[in-house]
């Protein structure tokens, strides 16, 4: 396993965390959207709808390649957990799925 991605194991708490998420999203006329906004300085899209909710990464380095545009740092759905926190770094700034979830619980984001 990759150490600074954290795959977390399945269980029945799942649907719960994408429920919450698509009824945040839903309450805010959000879901089914793509919405870009900064969060810590750094960019990303987020999106949720019944079956998924996606944080991706911006990449806002214009010396990079084109061809990479960003990258997932959280997934939920109701058979797969992501997130990028990294389990083996204590110390780390990376969010959680948790993070997300209370982030956009709280409107704790810049809507670009």
């Amino acid at each position: 396993m990759d150490s600074e991605h954290y795959q977390h194991p399945l269980d029945k708490s799942q649907t719960d965390l994408l429920y919450r998420f698509a009824e945040i999203f839903r309450c805010r006329d959000r879901l089914n959207k793509k919405i870009t906004i900064r969060y810590s300085d750094k960019m990303y899209i987020i999106s949720c709808n019944e079956e998924q909710f996606l944080a991706y990464r911006i990449n806002e380095d214009c010396g990079l390649h084109p061809g990479i545009p960003g990258w997932p740092v959280c997934i939920v759905s109701r058979d797969h957990l992501f997130d990028e926190s990294g389990i083996s770094d204590p110390m780390s700034t990376k969010l959680s799925i948790h993070d997300w979830l209370n982030i956009i619980t709280n409107d704790d984001l810049e809507l670009i």
